[in-house]
């Protein structure tokens, strides 16, 4: 894993019928060391992802901590 990834910001939520709950801020290491829960989705580390509505799954947030 790419150290100086695993630093970066993300947002935690999870999806729910309701809506949306925030769950909090947190690194991607703290964010990947969370239990796997599928309704989890992850803000973007380098992007201001959750204004637009897209948010990275636990599989896509991994493959980005693994990034150069």
């Amino acid at each position: 894993m790419n150290e100086s990834n695993l630093y970066r910001i993300v947002e935690v939520s999870m999806k729910r019928e309701s809506g949306r709950k925030d769950i909090g801020i947190m690194t991607v290491r703290q964010a990947l060391e969370l239990p796997e829960v599928p309704s989890l989705e992850y803000s973007h580390p380098d992007l201001n992802s959750r204004s637009d509505g897209r948010f990275l799954t636990r599989d896509q947030l991994e493959a980005y901590a693994r990034c150069a």
